[in-house]
């Protein structure tokens, strides 16, 4: 499951600078799936979407840090703890989407993708 920030977020940003995927974006702030990551071309998201890996999307949110679920791979296969929790000085913030039901065998595959330019429907349904 990907992560999620909560309004406890005090905006301070230490999550977004430790994410190694950029997918911690602040408030109000636009952001592309290609950032932080080598994704290019079409990419077929989630939630069912289809955008470019360069296309430059509206924030997920408009009062704290959000993090993208697309991007978001819990720091699997880079670390043992999330490295947003590491430097959080609220970490009960940061908590499991419930929406996003992925294991963590699909986080794992979902870093590999991001890092090597590859994302797949077949991956981010779960199939």
């Amino acid at each position: 499951m990907a992560l999620m920030i909560t309004d406890g977020c005090i905006n301070c940003g230490h999550c977004a600078h430790e994410c190694p995927y950029q997918a911690i974006y602040e408030a109000c702030m636009m952001w592309s799936l290609n950032e932080g990551t080598k994704l290019k071309g079409k990419i077929l998201m989630q939630n069912g979407r289809q955008v470019m890996a360069d296309e430059t999307l509206d924030p997920l949110s408009e009062k704290y840090y959000f993090i993208v679920p697309d991007k978001c791979t819990e720091c699997k296969d880079i670390n043992e703890i999330p490295k947003c929790l590491t430097v959080c000085p609220n970490p009960e913030c940061i908590v499991i989407d419930p929406l996003r039901k992925e294991s963590e065998e699909m986080l794992r595959s979902k870093n590999t993708r991001l890092s090597q330019g590859i994302y797949e429907r077949k991956f981010l349904m779960g199939r």
